[in-house]
């Protein structure tokens, strides 16, 4: 009888890839038909230097085809932004600092987990991530693992979940066991 199951795996083995594809796809196609999303997060940071998680608010914003702002209003503010090739970051205590990301490669990779994702950009993830993805249209899961050594000896992974064109949390491992949960809902 084991025989008879490993063989009915090995049949249907392709068929699950091949539905697991077909659904990213549609799933790309959806995020990719969105044009533009405003919504309210809210991101705990797990960190090996602290007893209780750091917990921040605020406002994600994204246009495509490449604009990602994420507004951080508590506990104090600050904004990350990211269009075309530029990064600009604010903070109160360091005012604006504007990067290039060609100029930054270990940034990209940051940046294009979310931005690309939302765009619907399976092309750009894949040149940083290897993906892995599960679920079905309405509830779906893409678990992205760098590709470049140096990303990876900073970021494990990356997983992303949503509902059809929409992305509901973010988490993100770090390599030193540090860890990210941002759950993002309609604003």
């Amino acid at each position: 009888m084991k025989l008879a199951g490993w063989k009915l795996w090995l049949i249907l083995w392709p068929l699950a890839v091949w539905a697991s594809e077909d659904t990213l796809s549609e799933v790309m196609r959806a995020l990719a038909a969105t044009p533009a999303v405003e919504a309210v997060f809210r991101e705990e940071k797990t960190l090996a230097m602290l007893q209780e998680p750091l917990v921040t608010e605020g406002i994600l914003y994204y246009r495509a085809p490449d604009y990602l702002r994420k507004q951080t209003l508590e506990p104090h503010p600050e904004e990350f932004q990211a269009e075309g090739e530029w990064l600009t970051l604010e903070t109160p205590g360091q005012g604006r600092r504007d990067f290039n990301l060609r100029g930054y490669p270990q940034l990209q990779p940051f940046v294009e987990a979310i931005r690309a994702t939302q765009a619907g950009d399976r092309v750009t993830l894949e040149r940083y991530y290897q993906l892995a993805f599960q679920g079905t249209f309405n509830d779906w899961q893409l678990h992205l693992t760098p590709r470049d050594a140096q990303v990876a000896h900073y970021l494990t992974r990356i997983m992303v979940y949503g509902r059809k064109n929409w992305i509901d949390r973010v988490d993100l491992l770090e390599a030193d066991g540090d860890r990210s949960v941002m759950t993002v809902t309609p604003r």
